[in-house]
């Protein structure tokens, strides 16, 4: 008896993404962690510093899948450089001054609107298709954001956006236009190509930073429980979500992908109550439901066209 090829393909092809979606997840729930963490050693220490540190230990643990990675050509590998300066370097920098403004929470909820700018960026370049569902998943997950940003204006702060949650909603654009970058790059080499190469890139603007700031004065001064932090942030939260979130990119699109990150904000507040003692509020809450349900709205699957994609 003959099997059904188109049938064995679909299956394949869901099952590939259901392990890219727990890739996503995975990395998502540790970017969230890893935010909490960072906020937690940033009240004492230069922003510039501890994003250098934890992206070199990311470099580390990173380097030893170069030597079996395929060798990408010069151009590429400039590409990919100047896309991990982003993702790995400037990105992590803002974050960790963001997390000197606001909480690891705020942070992490104003970071759910990735899937809705990359669902923008890719429709901008042909990617995507932005239809009338989309665009109104769009509405209820930027109403979530506003919802879960009402409790700081309930307390009497005097604007809704303070300048942490601006340099998290800039980080945010940035990691969109990854998304939907390194989702081009990732058609012609493997994550385990890509994901230690752009965490080189973002190293190496780190480090070009740190000099001409003079921070890397403030690194004798961090104590046993800083590093212990710091190597937490760069493993897990540095090089573990940069390699999961490539490969997840790899195995399904950018824009499906995008949705996990919608995890970052249960982890975020769940660490931040721990460690930091936040306050996870009502509006917060529905703020995320709200986020969630938008988002899904969004990419909501339609098994049978999308395998047949």
């Amino acid at each position: 008896m003959q099997g059904h090829p188109g049938r064995t393909d679909i299956f394949l092809g869901l099952r590939a993404t259901s392990t890219a979606a727990m890739a996503a997840t995975v990395a998502s729930c540790a970017n969230g962690a890893q935010l909490a963490v960072t906020r937690l050693i940033v009240q004492q220490h230069e922003p510039l510093a501890i994003a250098l540190i934890r992206c070199a230990i990311a470099a580390a643990c990173l380097a030893p899948l170069l030597r079996r990675s395929q060798r990408p050509a010069i151009r590429d590998c400039a590409t990919i450089l100047a896309l991990g300066g982003v993702v790995a370097g400037l990105c992590p920098w803002l974050l960790t001054i963001a997390m000197q403004y606001t909480t690891a929470s705020r942070g992490a909820l104003l970071i759910c609107t990735s899937p809705l700018l990359t669902l923008t960026f890719a429709a901008l370049l042909g990617q995507e298709k932005c239809t009338l569902r989309r665009v109104a998943g769009c509405c209820c997950a930027f109403i979530g954001v506003a919802v879960g940003l009402s409790g700081q204006l309930a307390a009497g702060t005097p604007s809704a956006i303070n300048r942490g949650d601006a340099l998290v909603l800039l980080t945010t654009v940035l990691l969109a236009l990854f998304n939907v970058c390194a989702a081009r790059m990732l058609t012609r080499y493997p994550a385990h190509t890509i994901a230690p190469i752009a965490c080189l890139g973002g190293a190496a603007i780190l480090f070009a930073f740190t000099l001409a700031g003079g921070a890397l004065g403030g690194i004798p001064l961090l104590a046993a429980k800083d590093w212990l932090a710091l190597l937490f942030c760069g493993t897990i939260g540095g090089a573990g979500v940069l390699l999961l979130w490539s490969w997840a990119i790899e195995q399904a699109s950018a824009a499906r992908i995008a949705i996990f990150v919608t995890a970052a904000p249960i982890s975020a507040a769940a660490v931040g109550v721990i460690l930091l003692s936040e306050v996870v509020s009502p509006e917060l809450a529905a703020g995320t439901g709200l986020i969630v349900a938008g988002i899904y709205f969004v990419y909501r699957a339609e098994p049978f066209a999308e395998s047949q994609a």
